[in-house]
């Protein structure tokens, strides 16, 4: 696996690692909400741009899991 130049310190990469996987609980819950509220027409006006950040919210949240073995903590 290639190495990944991040110029942050382990400590760093752990709270963003944290944050990253944050954002995507949220995410999940809110995505949950709105598929289960679509009679709500806020809930459903927001749920394309729900589902897109928890996408990106999975690939992040990866990124990190993948790359937490290349950090020593």
């Amino acid at each position: 696996m290639e190495k990944v130049g991040l110029n942050i310190t382990p400590k760093e990469f752990k709270q963003l690692s944290k944050w990253a996987e944050e954002v995507y609980n949220i995410s999940v819950v809110v995505d949950y909400f709105c598929e289960t509220q679509p009679d709500k027409e806020e809930c459903y006006n927001l749920a394309p741009v729900v589902k897109h950040l928890r996408n990106d919210a999975d690939v992040l949240n990866a990124f990190f899991i993948d790359h937490e073995k290349d950090v020593e903590i």
